[in-house]
């Protein structure tokens, strides 16, 4: 297969925030050249090694891609667009705090023509809880920036269970970012990691029953408001759905360039080192600056398959599952699947297999059955 999609992965933050994983990556502005400068020679080696001409969506993530100046995110971009792709998405993550119209202006004119803004939360307080160095008025001032510079095509992220966080603090996230009439948002369960600041701390997630709640509150109240939900966390209006998230959920190939970031052609996954240094000293020798991969089974495919395909709410469909892995779920997972069926998690209708609302709510619980 073909690479789908493209990740650039810019570890560089301009806070240390407590939910965050991407502390140890906080460098000076000095150490931003170098870095890419090191994926510019990272592309080149890809373009050599593998036909990228029909990759769909290119997608700048990270810690925060916008801690660098436009003019090199605009140089990076080019670099992956003179190997022929003609991409349909190609998306920039941003920090609110750190774009204006005119930073915004040069990424629209470099090509990028979709927009993610890390809002996490309008609520002062939790913001500051993070260590988020924006506050609820920027979420709306990068917004209003973005339709200056041109995007048509905006999404927001935000985050629910966080400490403190009550359900009807939820609910007040949820109506302002309605307000804001982007074409995008995506929700994010908090996920305390052990080596963030909150890791240490012993702060611990929300019980399951309120993270249940919030999500069934945006499942009930975003679609009212013309986000219609498509995956699990994933709500946009129509035809304005990620095509590079779902490229992951179709598990399409994707390559990722960067320091720490996670490629997977095929059955090969295998993820960078997430040491600046060595990813640069790696890259300039000629080598892939690799910190782990494996070649994983045809049972490992199969199962990646179908429980990322049963996140969209599309579905998946059991003909062309077998079509493309030599056999219909049914013949793999019958007891699981039958099981799934009768406990009201799983319905099969016009020959695919989604996700009830309660499935959806539980969705963890069914994917181990593919596991």
């Amino acid at each position: 297969m073909a690479v789908s999609a493209i990740y650039v992965h810019i570890p560089f933050c301009r806070s240390k925030c407590n939910y965050c994983d991407f502390t140890s990556y906080v460098q000076p502005p000095s150490c931003h050249a170098a870095y890419v400068a090191a994926l510019r020679q990272e592309i080149a080696q890809w373009q050599q090694r593998e036909d990228l001409s029909a990759v769909k969506s290119i997608y700048f993530g990270g810690g925060t891609p916008t801690a660098l100046k436009a003019e090199q995110l605009a140089e990076l971009l080019r670099a992956l667009l003179a190997g022929g792709a003609e991409p349909q998405e190609l998306t920039v993550e941003a920090n609110p705090e750190t774009v204006d119209a005119a930073y915004l202006t040069v990424l629209r004119e470099a090509g990028f023509n979709r927009l993610s803004l890390g809002a996490q939360s309008f609520n002062a307080q939790l913001l500051r809880d993070m260590g988020r160095i924006h506050g609820p008025e920027k979420i709306g001032a990068a917004v209003a920036a973005a339709r200056t510079a041109g995007f048509t095509n905006c999404g927001v992220d935000l985050i629910y269970g966080l400490p403190g966080q009550t359900l009807a603090m939820w609910r007040e996230d949820l109506a302002a970012a309605a307000a804001l009439q982007t074409e995008h948002l995506s929700l994010y369960s908090l996920q305390v990691a052990e080596d963030t600041p909150w890791g240490r701390a012993g702060v611990a997630e929300a019980e399951e029953e309120l993270s249940a709640q919030m999500l069934e509150l945006a499942m009930d109240y975003l679609p009212t408001v013309g986000l219609r939900q498509y995956e699990i966390a994933n709500f946009a209006r129509p035809g304005c759905e990620s095509r590079h998230n779902s490229a992951y959920w179709q598990r399409l190939d994707y390559l990722g360039l960067g320091a720490a970031a996670a490629s997977c052609l095929g059955a090969h996954r295998w993820r960078n080192t997430d040491d600046l240094a060595d990813y640069a000293a790696a890259v300039a020798s000629g080598r892939q600056p690799l910190a782990e991969e494996e070649q994983l089974t045809a049972a490992q495919v199969r199962g990646e398959a179908m429980f990322l395909g049963l996140r969209l709410l599309d579905g998946v469909d059991a003909a062309a599952f077998a079509a493309r892995y030599g056999s219909a779920p049914q013949q793999i997972w019958g007891a699981e699947i039958d099981e799934l069926l009768a406990a009201g998690l799983l319905v099969q209708e016009a020959g695919k297999y989604r996700l009830t609302r309660r499935g959806l709510l539980l969705g963890n619980y069914v994917f181990e059955h593919f596991v």
